[in-house]
């Protein structure tokens, strides 16, 4: 008589036990996605070689907007001739360095 309800009742204690499962693989995924971000910030700044004075004031003049940031909608390509030359392989100045160098043998 009441075999409908309990069947209703499994499904919805399986379809409970399978979102518990799913929340703690996402809050898995978000410790690591956090993690990782701390690390590539770390990284970045590492990478800076600034001194924690000078990161802190970089991060007081981007919060108050006087520092620019690039991004995909203001971000501009060289313009001068020298630097879409290197880009492309056409800068000389290592040629000349390899001839004058051959030069010497």
């Amino acid at each position: 008589m009441f075999e409908k309800l309990d069947k209703l009742r499994e499904e919805v204690r399986r379809c409970e036990k399978r979102r518990d499962e799913a929340n703690e693989r996402l809050k898995a995924a978000q410790a690591k996605l956090k993690e990782a971000e701390a690390s590539q910030i770390l990284s970045d700044v590492g990478a800076l070689k600034l001194s924690p004075e000078e990161v802190a004031k970089l991060l007081q003049l981007a919060a108050s907007g006087q520092l620019s940031v690039p991004t995909a909608e203001n971000k501009t390509e060289p313009t001068t001739t020298e630097a879409t030359s290197s880009i492309y392989g056409d800068d000389d100045s290592d040629d000349n360095k390899e001839e004058s160098e051959d030069e010497d043998y």
